[in-house]
């Protein structure tokens, strides 16, 4: 059981569970991709996952019962579709994809949407880009964006695609955030069957997920004050920056691996 994984693995994972609750609870998940390569880096991706991804489930289904009255739902259905393919695609070609290229891939669209926010904003425009009306479909740029989300998260919880979706709506902090863990919610409940069906949630690593659950509440209450305070124009600039840090946290971290590789 826990005498498999080593102090220094339970220490990360523990510090990866609160983090991703606080992200989760106050951003929608924002930086929470940092968790899954802190993990991996003191084991690999398939240990992070099978331990990361039951603490995930249990966070999604508390939080989605917390935000479910903020949720624009007609908003919510065809972006969660797109993601659920992208899922199944991913959970297709697993074994074939080296995930420092896709961490690299999701670092540089992280990096380049948080700078390009700063970049605008420097040159003193009020708004970073044009209001989207969300009730318009873009069924194109929808399913694309959507369906790279639910591909990406089945590896590294990258977000950088959805973000790009959702950013341009300007939406109020906690719808945004309620769309983000409902979407999370509903495609991590589809990657359950698919983890235990390759073997990639165990009875060991289950142990391991259940024992990390009691600190997740303290990342939770925290997250959640946050969001419930943070006024509308700071709360995107927060998560400009938290973007920029994780685009270079991704890639800095995959090259790394690849040079001790």
């Amino acid at each position: 059981m826990l005498g498999d994984y080593s102090i220094v693995f339970l220490g990360v994972a523990g510090f990866a569970v609160f983090f991703v609750a606080l992200a989760k609870a106050g951003f929608g998940g924002m930086i929470a991709s940092l968790a899954m390569p802190l993990v991996a880096a003191f084991s690999d991706i398939t240990t992070a996952i099978s331990v990361l991804l039951p603490t995930y489930i249990v966070m999604d289904i508390i939080l989605a019962w917390i935000y479910r009255k903020t949720v624009p739902y007609p908003m919510l259905w065809p972006m969660a579709a797109a993601g659920i393919v992208g899922v199944f695609i991913a959970a297709i070609v697993f074994q074939y994809i080296d995930t420092n290229y896709l961490a690299i891939f999701l670092g540089l669209m992280s990096f380049i949407i948080g700078g390009k926010f700063f970049v605008i904003r420097a040159r003193q425009k009020a708004e970073p880009d044009a209001v989207l009306d969300p009730s318009v479909r873009n069924w194109p740029r929808l399913i694309g964006l959507n369906g790279a989300t639910g591909f990406t998260s089945f590896f590294l919880m990258g977000e950088a695609p959805i973000q790009m979706f959702l950013l341009p709506f300007r939406l109020a902090p906690q719808v945004y955030v309620s769309l983000l863990i409902w979407y999370f919610f509903l495609i991590n409940i589809v990657k359950v069957p698919i983890a235990l069906g390759i073997g990639l949630v165990t009875i060991n690593s289950l142990w391991v997920s259940i024992c990390l659950l009691p600190i997740m509440p303290l990342g939770m209450f925290i997250g959640k004050r946050i969001n419930q305070r943070i006024p509308k124009d700071p709360f995107y600039l927060i998560i400009h920056v938290l973007l920029v840090i994780l685009g270079g946290y991704l890639v800095v971290n995959a090259f790394a691996q690849m040079g001790a590789a």
